[in-house]
């Protein structure tokens, strides 16, 4: 028979660790392994590890034990030692006795030490179980009695913050409390704005990159990633506490509304949401942009006979829009002309002279009103993308006490109010902001002509401003066109605007505009030049 055991202490926190706690649990352990001539195997600690929530049991030391013991790697008759139940597990009754159940099953001893008790599969009788169960919701209804006390105080403590006050010293890398207020550390601030700046022309891969280059740090993606979409740096506070999700997972979630203006905003709002948008319209860790730089029709440019994607070739002095198909023989032109391209200089030409009332200058500046609106619908959103997972919260909990038979409060009902409410007053704000945003750029009076040296510094400029204008009105330029296609037959230009509104341009300087969904008879057949009462000279 073995010897083998396996000490395990847990404490959960700092106080406990500097007092007695520990200290007193292992002179347990050690004179029962004198006393029985036990091999301990090795020490199993659990410091600072709360046993309310199963966290020993499923992120701490003890759940990498019982791993080992359920794959079968801890030799059975091995005895676990633990000065009372309390130690193995706080959780709810039911998963306490999961892990009871598991090790027992498995073959191990439990040995509680301070009623020197051992608890073993073969000689366990109703007693011992009803005992251990007893143990067990004493020590959760006690976890619970002192929890609610810890939400009570952080209740407080947050209708505290809420008021303005700092509750806590636990706050933001960029951030520390000194007499009651926050100080700004403002080197990290001004690397943080840096980071901010170089990712509104760079992918996550890129942007961290560049950044470690800059500051000699040791980013990593995914903290570019999180520390980019941070609100605490817009001053917003989220209070979240932990729950158990439908799979009996331990997860955070946000609890009550955000506290705005908490924190000393670090990082300026227009900014912040601009690199949120940046963001949404790459796809995830995208990296370098290459040729992509100078395509301001990123996502945009089709080729008009096969549908394939247009790639970009910039060489310098030369550049190209070629049919990706056209250079494997799939595009439909290619049994015809060959592989299909037209020069980047002359595509610019024509979409720039002719794409009238388009109003390619007040899209690179700043439209106040334009930014203004997408930073309160963006707020909007991020309220309404709250809102649905406590609704969701709360109608789970609902079904919950149903289920249980439970009382169901009064308030309730207000409490159903009031979110519906909410959702619809967010919802209607959010259709009202997007059509106003949508009449900004649909409005013919907002667009108009581009100078051919204007074109130039943009398409062809190298420098990091000219890049950061390129990608900004690429982004803008999808909120305003659908698609554009070359017919590279013909030499023209198909735009199709999300106003409904279809355009044809030729090279030599005529465009044809009518609405998408009009019915031309043999549309395909007409020769443009044909329609000169339909056409606009923007020439003229």
């Amino acid at each position: 028979m073995t010897k083998k055991c396996y000490p395990y202490v847990r404490f959960s926190s700092t106080r406990q660790e500097d007092g007695s706690t520990r200290a007193r649990q292992n002179e347990l352990i050690d004179a029962f392994v004198a006393k029985h001539g036990l091999e301990v195997d090795r020490h199993l600690e659990d410091p600072k590890t709360s046993g309310f929530r199963g966290l020993n049991a499923t992120e701490g030391v003890l759940g990498q034990f019982l791993q080992q013991v359920r794959l079968g790697e801890i030799e059975k008759g091995s005895y676990l030692l633990i000065e009372n139940f309390d130690r193995l597990s706080r959780d709810k009754i039911v998963r306490s006795n999961q892990i009871f159940s598991d090790l027992l099953m498995a073959g191990i001893r439990i040995v509680i030490l301070d009623a020197n008790k051992v608890y073993e599969r073969d000689n366990l009788n109703l007693g011992d179980w009803v005992n251990a169960l007893v143990e067990f919701g004493r020590a959760n209804a006690e976890s619970k009695r002192k929890s609610d006390f810890s939400i009570d105080a952080w209740n407080r403590n947050r209708e505290k913050m809420r008021s303005g006050e700092i509750v806590t010293k636990k706050v933001p890398t960029w951030l520390k409390v000194e007499n009651n207020a926050f100080v700004i550390d403002a080197e990290k601030v001004e690397r943080i704005n840096t980071l901010f700046k170089i990712s509104l022309s760079s992918g996550l891969q890129e942007a961290t990159k560049k950044y470690n280059e800059l500051f000699n740090e040791k980013l990593a993606i995914h903290q570019t990633q999180y520390l980019l979409s941070n609100r605490k740096l817009i001053g917003e506070h989220s209070p979240q506490k932990i729950h158990y999700d439908e799979n009996g997972n331990l997860k955070r979630k946000d609890e009550g509304d955000a506290i705005p203006n908490y924190y000393p905003a670090v990082v300026d709002e227009k900014l912040f949401y601009q690199v949120q948008e940046v963001i949404k319209s790459r796809k995830p860790f995208s990296g370098r942009y290459s040729n992509q730089r100078y395509n301001v029709f990123r996502d945009l440019i089709y080729c008009k006979w096969c549908g394939g994607t247009i790639r970009y070739m910039n060489k310098g002095e030369r550049d190209y829009f070629i049919c990706t198909n056209s250079m494997t023989g799939k595009c439909d032109l290619n049994s015809h002309f060959g592989q299909q391209s037209i020069r980047g200089k002359k595509l610019f030409e024509m979409f720039f002279a002719f794409t009238n009332n388009l109003n390619i200058s007040a899209l690179l500046e700043e439209n106040t009103k334009a930014d203004e609106l997408k930073t309160e619908l963006s707020k909007l959103v991020s309220q309404k993308d709250k809102l649905i997972p406590r609704i969701a919260d709360f109608k789970e909990d609902l079904k919950r006490m149903i289920l249980q038979g439970e009382a169901i409060p009064s308030t309730y009902n207000e409490i159903v109010t009031d979110f519906e409410s909410t959702r619809s007053n967010l919802e209607a704000a959010i259709e009202t902001k997007t059509k106003e945003l949508n009449k900004i750029y649909a409005s013919e009076q907002s667009f108009e002509g581009l100078k051919e040296n204007d074109v130039a510094k943009i398409i062809y400029d190298r420098t990091q401003e000219a890049v950061e204008k390129r990608i900004k009105y690429n982004n803008e330029l999808k909120k305003i066109i659908k698609h554009i296609r070359i017919d590279f037959l013909n030499t023209t230009l198909e735009i199709e605007f999300f106003n409904e509104m279809l355009r044809f341009v030729d090279e030599n300087g005529s465009a044809l505009e009518y609405p998408k969904n009009h019915d031309y008879d043999n549309f395909d057949n007409i020769e443009i030049g044909n329609y000169d009462k339909d056409w606009i000279n923007p020439m003229e």
